[in-house]
C-alpha cells in the first residue's frame, strides 16, 4: 500500500504546486512575448528567459513551440469565456445574454493581442472557438428556445454560424469599420439571425454593455 503519511503528501502537495507555478511562468512568458512581438518572436528560448527556467525545463510541459502558442490561446479563450459566463449568470432575458455575449466577443477580438493571433491562426482559431466558446453559445441559444425567445431549427448550427460571422465582423474591422459600430451590428444581426425581430434587436444590440467581471486566474 502506498505511504499516505502526511510528511510523504506535504512532500506531493508541494511538488504539484511548483509543477503548476513552472508551467503557469512558461505560459505567461510565452502570452506577453506573443503580445509584443507577435506569433514569430515566441521561441523556446524567449519563453524560457522570459519565465527565468532553463531550456530543458521548457520539455517537461511542452513538446514544442506551437504546443505552448496552442496552450496560449485556448487559455485565453477559456479566460473569455469564464467571464462571459460570470457576466450573463442570473440574467433572465436570453435575447440579452446572447447580445451582451456577441458584443464583448467582439471587443475582445479587436483589443487583445492574444486574440488577434487567433483571428490569424485560422487553423486553431476555429477549432478552439469550437470547442471552448461553442458550447457556451449553443447553451445559451438553447435558452432562448426553451424560453420562446429564439426561433432555431437547429442550435448547433446556429452556434457554429455565430463564430463564423464573427470571423466576418472581424475582417469588416480590420478594413476599416468602427469597433463599436462593428460589434453592435455583429449582435444585432444575429439577433435578427435567432429570431428577434428587427425593431427590438436594433434596441437590444445598443443596451449599455456591462464591463466583463475578473474571474479567478487558475487556468495556468
Amino acid at each position: 500500500m502506498a505511504d499516505q503519511s502526511p510528511a510523504r503528501q506535504a512532500t506531493a502537495g508541494r511538488r504539484q504546486r511548483k509543477q503548476q507555478e513552472t508551467r503557469r511562468r512558461l505560459v505567461n512568458a510565452a502570452r506577453s512575448q506573443l503580445s509584443s512581438g507577435g506569433i514569430e518572436s515566441v521561441t523556446i528560448s524567449s519563453v524560457t528567459e522570459g519565465a527565468d527556467v532553463a531550456q530543458g525545463t521548457f520539455y517537461n510541459y511542452f513538446d514544442s513551440r506551437d504546443a505552448i502558442v496552442d496552450a496560449v490561446i485556448y487559455e485565453s479563450v477559456e479566460r473569455l469565456g469564464q467571464r462571459l459566463d460570470a457576466l450573463t449568470a442570473g440574467m433572465p432575458d436570453a435575447a440579452e445574454i446572447y447580445s451582451f455575449s456577441l458584443r464583448h466577443l467582439m471587443n475582445t477580438a479587436v483589443s487583445d493581442p492574444v486574440w488577434g493571433w487567433v483571428m490569424i491562426r485560422l487553423g486553431i482559431a476555429h477549432d478552439t472557438l469550437l470547442r471552448t466558446l461553442g458550447p457556451r453559445a449553443a447553451r445559451d441559444l438553447q435558452i432562448g428556445v426553451d424560453s420562446g425567445r429564439f426561433t432555431i431549427p437547429d442550435v448547433s448550427l446556429a452556434a457554429a454560424m455565430t463564430f463564423g460571422a464573427l470571423l466576418s465582423a472581424m475582417q469588416e474591422y480590420l478594413e476599416g469599420r468602427d469597433r463599436e459600430a462593428s460589434a453592435t451590428l455583429y449582435a444585432e444581426y444575429l439577433l435578427r439571425m435567432a429570431g428577434i425581430p428587427a425593431p427590438e434587436a436594433h434596441e437590444i444590440a445598443r443596451r449599455p454593455l456591462p464591463p466583463l467581471p475578473d474571474v479567478d486566474d487558475d487556468l495556468a
